[in-house]
């Protein structure tokens, strides 16, 4: 069957995904304790950016072929790496409730839940290899010209130096942040759980054009403050000792 427009080799993609599977493997993928405790941080997002990521490898993989194909055409070479790496990069998506989610090929729908990701991206083996065809066929649709649209917005990772801005004091920004956030996520963060919170700013702040990184760094501060300073409590006693030693 002879087509006009490029389509990646899913064969050739799985062999070298298992290879890189096994280069990239640890001991602790096989590590899942039944009692462990939930860890209530952003993971969710960075979740989702590791599915997002393998799209992108699995580009990054077919450059070369891309290449081939259009050996003597640079232009049309450029609009397919282009189209390509854009759909990638819109990957991850939120609901107008704030809940981001990483749909694949419109089979599989992915929230940054860590049970999920490990049983599909970490502890199976054939679910690894069927997620990675599963990406494999919607590249390749995107390329056919059968895209999957989604309408909801896209959560862009983009690198570019990104900042609030300068004119509002810190003050305006917390009071702004928390108006925007509900009561009953404030009341969860108390208690340690910052799930839901951590997911709403991570979509507010991005609506502002504030990067990945600099709303890591914010969430990272706001959980810091949370946390009992039990170190800060034990110095007096650590300065005490030294003291009669000398």
């Amino acid at each position: 069957m002879s087509e006009n427009f490029f389509q990646i080799d899913k064969k050739d993609t799985v062999s070298k995904f298992i290879d890189f599977a096994k280069k990239h493997s640890e001991r602790a993928d096989d590590y899942n304790p039944k009692n462990a405790k939930p860890v209530s941080n952003h993971r969710n997002y960075f979740i989702l950016d590791r599915i997002r990521a393998l799209y992108h490898w699995i580009i990054d993989e077919a450059k070369l072929d891309i290449r081939r194909k259009y050996i003597h055409n640079d232009k049309e070479y450029k609009k397919v790496l282009g189209q390509l790496e854009s759909y990638a990069r819109n990957k991850i998506r939120s609901y107008k409730d704030g809940t981001m989610y990483v749909n694949v090929n419109n089979k599989l729908t992915f929230r940054g839940d860590e049970k999920k990701y490990r049983e599909h991206f970490v502890q199976s083996r054939v679910k690894q290899l069927s997620i990675v065809k599963k990406m494999v066929d919607e590249l390749n649709g995107v390329l056919a010209g059968n895209e999957i649209k989604d309408p909801n917005k896209p959560i862009l990772n983009d690198t570019s130096p990104k900042i609030i801005h300068k004119e509002h004091s810190a003050e305006e920004i917390t009071d702004f942040i928390l108006q925007q956030v509900s009561d009953d996520y404030l009341l969860e963060i108390a208690e340690q759980n910052f799930n839901n919170f951590n997911n709403r700013i991570y979509v507010l702040l991005d609506k502002y054009n504030v990067s990945a990184a600099d709303i890591k760094n914010i969430l990272l501060k706001i959980e810091e403050s949370f946390k009992p300073q039990e170190e800060e409590q034990n110095e007096p006693e650590t300065d005490n000792a030294q003291s009669d030693s000398e």
